[in-house]
C-alpha cells in the first residue's frame, strides 16, 4: 500500500517518543486542491473508518475513501532543498504533479 523508507521510519520512529503521541498511529491523508496535492501526516487514533497497515516497523492508517489516491505511495526522509534542510519526501505516483525523482529513473539503455 504505503511503502515507508527506512530513513522515514527512523524519523517517525524518534517522533513516537513525544509522550503526546504514545499509543496513537501515523496516518497519512491527502487533501486535493487546484494545484495537486497536499499531503498531510500526523498521529492519529484509529477508528472503525481506517485501514490499519505496516511498512518498516511504523504502524499506519488511512481512510478506505483515500485508498485509491494513496496506493503505491513512497514516504521517506532526505534533503529537501539544497541549504542542508531535511523533509519527508511524498513519491506518489497517483498524483497529478507526481514526477519522479532523477536517481530512482532506470538509466536508458544504448
Amino acid at each position: 500500500m504505503i511503502t515507508i523508507t527506512k530513513r522515514a521510519a527512523e524519523e517517525i520512529g524518534l517522533s513516537t517518543q513525544n509522550p503526546d503521541a504514545q499509543g496513537l498511529l501515523m496516518r497519512f491523508a491527502i487533501d486535493k486542491t487546484d494545484q495537486g496535492f497536499q499531503y498531510l501526516m500526523g498521529f492519529d487514533e484509529r477508528t472503525d473508518a481506517d485501514i490499519h497497515l505496516e511498512s518498516n516497523g511504523i504502524e499506519y492508517v488511512l481512510t478506505y475513501a483515500q485508498k485509491a489516491l494513496l496506493e503505491g505511495m513512497v514516504v521517506d526522509f532526505d534533503e529537501i532543498d539544497t541549504e542542508g534542510g531535511y523533509g519527508f519526501i511524498f513519491m506518489n505516483p497517483n498524483d497529478p504533479n507526481y514526477e519522479p525523482p532523477e536517481e530512482r529513473i532506470a538509466p536508458k539503455k544504448s
